[in-house]
């Protein structure tokens, strides 16, 4: 047996792990991270990504990577979302909301922070939270002036607004 067909029919011992030990191992990892590195590789690994990845911080993490995590996850499995355009990852709440997805496609979101916001990707961003029907806890950053029309959140616990010392221009109906 030539030695090609012989790696193609033996799995290897990492394969043989069993899921536990992965679980235990996703821990130690944020969830872009984790299905950075451990996407596409077989069904199993797959299963094992969707069914343990809840919480996904884009803060801080390369437009290439952002990219590849956005395409090759099924993002209805996300409980918790973090965006930034901080100096790091300029762009990345304006790219974000170019997918076809957003927003209706995260209708499950129960964490969401926007960071850093440019004026512009906020008015493109804001008209679209109440889309978001299970949020509890919102962050959202940088929105000093904004006219925000008011937003219905019935389920919102926390509402976090950060870089503007005056909120009387924001209402949020709970």
């Amino acid at each position: 047996m030539s030695a090609s067909k012989r790696f193609k029919q033996e799995s290897t011992s990492f394969e043989c792990l069993p899921n536990e030990l992965f679980v235990e191992i996703f821990g130690y990892l944020n969830g872009v991270d984790t299905i950075y590195g451990f996407s596409q590789l077989n069904i199993r690994f797959q299963d094992l990504l969707n069914s343990y990845v809840r919480m996904l911080d884009f803060q801080c993490v390369s437009k290439a990577k952002f990219t590849y995590v956005l395409q090759v996850f099924n993002l209805a499995q996300c409980r918790s979302l973090r965006l930034s355009d901080d100096d790091k990852t300029p762009g990345q709440i304006e790219l974000f909301s170019q997918f076809s997805f957003f927003p209706h496609y995260l209708s499950q979101l129960e964490y969401l922070s926007a960071l850093n916001m440019l004026y512009v990707d906020a008015l493109a961003f804001i008209p679209v939270i109440p889309f978001f029907t299970n949020l509890i806890s919102l962050s959202i950053g940088n929105l000093c002036g904004l006219h925000v029309n008011p937003l219905v959140l019935p389920t919102l616990k926390q509402l976090t607004v950060t870089g503007c010392p005056q909120t009387h221009w924001l209402t949020v109906r709970i």
